[in-house]
């Protein structure tokens, strides 16, 4: 019986994807990335045969997708990506801040993926900058933050909202740190944030849909201003968490959070002819739950889940924008008189696995004295059903080749 990690998404597209084609409902672009995904680790998508010049130990490594949708692909990404944001960390209290959006909304964000997903970023930014510069509300200056869009529930549901990372305090315009109120243990007003957010949501999507930007339905459409002045005097839910512990728990927080997706490997737990059996949690009673739903359903709520092309889930804004973040990090480092990090130091993925772990990645598993040498190149299979690109061979690898398959 296979154990639960086991399962794999690529198997399960793999298994259902001509099914969900086959009744529609997806679009060109998520019908793509699926196909993608579920050529995964395959001869499909190229790979190379590795030898160990110390027992002659051989094994054969197929390419992954790289997709940032494919939840096997984002470990060294993401472990890279939360390195690097060491060198923007502050020693400063930091605050986890979501906001979220009316179930009303949904229609409008599913038919209008990427100008709504844009907006509701917008408007977080704008709210969180504005209560920032306001010295009413405690600090008067440049406020920086990280916002990560999801757009998931524990079930795979369609639920858009924004998670904030919010350093507690600013940079005034004499270039000193001004801790936040309460020695940097409270932010902003929830409730007056909330209102502001809802304000400037609502706003921007009555301008689209003066422009005649918005796409929906026509009994929808038809209804839009009813459901304006629902959601006008409807309370938008925005919370702001307990502040983080110190420096070392944002990051495990960031790391928990930058790079996932809406389920797991792990997650599955049985795959059958027809069905998917999952594993989530209950944040009602934070109890683990188990749910099972026919194969079609599972990958029609995978894809609904698939970002734009193109579109950026990660923001970094105010003093922690990749614009002014050199600038303004060292003026404020300098007001809170704490070193400079050292720089940062582009790595390999060897390099960064041996100085994370003191592990070489390439090591035998055989015998463990030799490093793995590239002996054959397989390349990818051309033509459809997507896109495959080369991957050059990373300059720190052994290569010896024997002969390239064609």
């Amino acid at each position: 019986m296979k154990r639960p990690h086991e399962y794999h998404i690529s198997k399960i597209i793999q298994r259902f994807l001509p099914n969900v084609e086959e009744q529609g409902g997806i679009s060109g672009h998520q019908r793509s990335i699926l196909k993608l995904i579920g050529l995964c680790k395959t001869s499909a998508l190229g790979g190379h045969k590795e030898e160990c010049p110390n027992c002659k130990f051989d094994k054969i490594h197929y390419n992954s997708c790289g997709n940032r949708n494919c939840p096997s692909c984002q470990g060294v990404n993401k472990e890279k990506w939360v390195f690097d944001r060491q060198h923007d960390l502050l020693p400063v209290t930091y605050f986890h801040s979501v906001f979220t959006i009316p179930s009303e909304l949904y229609i409008y964000f599913r038919y209008n993926k990427r100008i709504l997903y844009d907006l509701l970023m917008r408007s977080v930014k704008e709210t969180i900058q504005s209560f920032g510069k306001n010295p009413r509300n405690g600090i008067g200056g440049k406020i920086g933050a990280i916002l990560l869009l999801h757009t998931w529930t524990q079930q795979m549901a369609y639920h858009p909202h924004v998670h904030c990372i919010i350093p507690a305090g600013g940079l005034t315009s004499n270039g000193k740190w001004k801790q936040a109120k309460a020695k940097g243990q409270f932010l902003f007003p929830v409730r007056a944030m909330s209102a502001m957010f809802r304000g400037k949501l609502l706003c921007g999507l009555h301008q689209l849909y003066l422009e005649d930007k918005l796409r929906l339905p026509p009994k929808e459409l038809a209804k839009y201003k009813k459901t304006k002045n629902i959601l006008y005097s409807k309370e938008f839910v925005s919370y702001a968490k307990p502040a983080f512990g110190g420096p070392k728990q944002v990051l495990e927080y960031i790391g928990r959070y930058t790079h996932r997706i809406c389920i797991s490997n792990h997650r599955i737990i049985k795959v059958t002819d027809s069905h998917v059996t999952y594993r989530y949690l209950d944040r009602k009673n934070n109890k683990s739950k188990i749910k099972t739903v026919t194969g079609k359903q599972f990958l029609n709520l995978f894809a609904e889940h698939i970002l734009p092309k193109g579109f950026r889930k990660i923001r970094h804004v105010g003093f922690l924008s990749s614009r002014s973040k050199a600038k303004d990090l060292a003026t404020i480092r300098k007001s809170l008189r704490v070193k400079t990090p050292p720089p940062k130091v582009k790595m390999t993925t060897k390099e960064f696995i041996l100085l994370t772990t003191g592990k070489n990645p390439h090591l035998c598993p055989e015998c463990g004295v030799g490093e793995m040498g590239i002996t054959q190149i397989m390349p990818p299979i051309r033509g459809s059903p997507c896109k495959i690109f080369f991957r050059p061979i990373p300059k720190d690898r052994i290569v010896k080749l024997i002969r390239t398959v064609a």
